[in-house]
């Protein structure tokens, strides 16, 4: 059995919530990036799964102790005190999305989702965004579950190049590429807790290609609920998230589009906006909100795209 000595000090915590074989489960998955307050976020299904506890009553207690040790809590904060934190905002260098939006920006603690069709801008403004936290010396987790990011390509030089992203900083960039959606949520759970950014682009697609059929619907949307549910744990934890999402026709007379996330991107997304390109001759576009806490779902927020992403 380990002790506390023979273990690694980023790992000594273990042995003050854990004994016996569950302690050397526990340090096994400290190595792998758990950290106290990451494994405090963890549900009890999932600490019973990672550590093999055979009663659901014990993994309650084990996640009770976690959350204690780790200082985190579900305890009320007053008003006043939520007015006293200093909100982290990101400037995205989209001068509308930066003077129309509530948080003039995007806000840490929240969850961003973008839906559109293939050319309105939804991966480059996540790219940007990306960039925008590279050069503010942040680090970034960005999932490409569609193949399509390019290191050497144009696009991510001059946006690299429009932010001063120094080569330094570039280091700061993790990129994942899941094969499949199990492998997706794996990832995002097992992420290093330092990272400050975390872009999933697109959430939809590998859920969208391996749940096929209206019969599997549900379980699809169970599926990308849990991936949401662990980027909402990372927001807890004051970290960032963007999501891109595709889109689908609604069957009316007036052939409307909606994100191919559904409500489940509409209820765990704590801001979702829709991006069109009114023609395909000009590079212009426009986004309005869906579900935006304190914008109005009639504001439209007009963007350019260029090489260097959007203006």
């Amino acid at each position: 059995m380990p002790k506390r000595a023979n273990a690694p000090e980023e790992c000594r915590w273990v042995f003050d919530v854990f004994s016996g074989e569950k302690a050397e489960r526990a340090v096994e998955l400290c190595l792998r990036g758990y950290t106290l307050r990451k494994m405090a976020l963890l549900t009890p299904m999932e600490l019973a799964d990672l550590l093999g506890y055979d009663e659901v009553t014990d993994a309650e207690k084990a996640a009770r102790r976690l959350r204690e040790a780790a200082g985190v809590d579900s305890r009320p904060v007053t008003l006043a005190q939520l007015r006293q934190r200093q909100d982290r905002v990101l400037k995205t260098g989209v001068e509308e999305f930066d003077s129309k939006t509530p948080w003039r920006g995007v806000k840490f603690g929240l969850i961003y989702g973008f839906a559109g069709e293939y050319g309105t801008g939804k991966s480059l403004f996540a790219k940007q965004i990306s960039a925008v936290a590279l050069a503010g010396g942040l680090k970034v987790a960005y999932f490409d579950t569609e193949g399509t990011f390019d290191v050497d390509s144009a696009t991510i030089e001059n946006l690299f190049k429009r932010f001063g992203v120094s080569n330094e900083a570039v280091t700061q960039f993790y990129l994942y590429r899941p094969t499949d959606s199990f492998q997706l949520i794996e990832q995002i759970r097992e992420l290093p807790e330092d990272v400050d950014v975390i872009v999933v682009d697109s959430l939809v697609a590998p859920f969208r290609a391996e749940y096929r059929g209206r019969q599997l619907l549900a379980p699809r949307q169970q599926a990308m609920l849990y991936a949401l549910n662990i980027l909402q744990r990372y927001t807890r934890l004051g970290k960032l998230a963007i999501v891109t999402d595709q889109v689908m026709d609604v069957p009316t007379m007036f052939s409307t589009k909606r994100p191919a996330g559904g409500n489940v991107l509409l209820h765990t997304v704590h801001a979702l906006f829709m991006m069109e390109r009114p023609s395909k001759q000009k590079l212009k576009g426009k986004m309005w909100p869906l579900d935006v806490p304190g914008m109005s779902p009639d504001t439209e927020i007009e963007y350019e795209i260029r090489s260097d992403g959007l203006y």
